[in-house]
């Protein structure tokens, strides 16, 4: 049995490989920010912690922000459903980003330091 679609709607697997793009682009650049930012992470005094906790929280606010209103007009696009594809794109995110800090900070305390960021453990 197959499900009508709307008469806007992409097929299935053009949906499937836009999102899979889209979720890849969003981890790939939040790896790269965070890279860019390692030199942020070394902190020698209280205003170095301070600087680097608002710029981490407008990295990771900002791109949670763009990969949800990207989410939604991609969603629209795709099949009329901006608000599903927001928020399945802001949960990749979110779980992209718990798991490259807590792998990068399990690496760190093996000899791997300074990935995506210089953790002391």
């Amino acid at each position: 049995m197959e499900r009508e679609r709307g008469p806007n709607s992409k097929t299935t697997g053009v949906q499937v490989l836009v999102s899979i793009f889209v979720c890849l682009l969003f981890i790939g650049a939040y790896i790269a920010a965070m890279y860019a930012l390692v030199d942020i992470s070394r902190i020698d005094s209280d205003s170095d912690a301070n600087r680097r906790d608002a710029v981490y929280a407008y990295v990771h606010l900002g791109l949670l922000v763009l990969v949800t209103v990207v989410g939604f007009v991609v969603g629209k696009w795709l099949n009329g459903l901006g608000l599903a594809y927001g928020l399945l794109f802001f949960i990749v995110l979110v779980v992209a980003m718990l798991a490259v800090q807590g792998g990068s900070y399990e690496l760190a305390c093996r000899g791997h330091n300074d990935l995506v960021r210089h953790w002391q453990c």
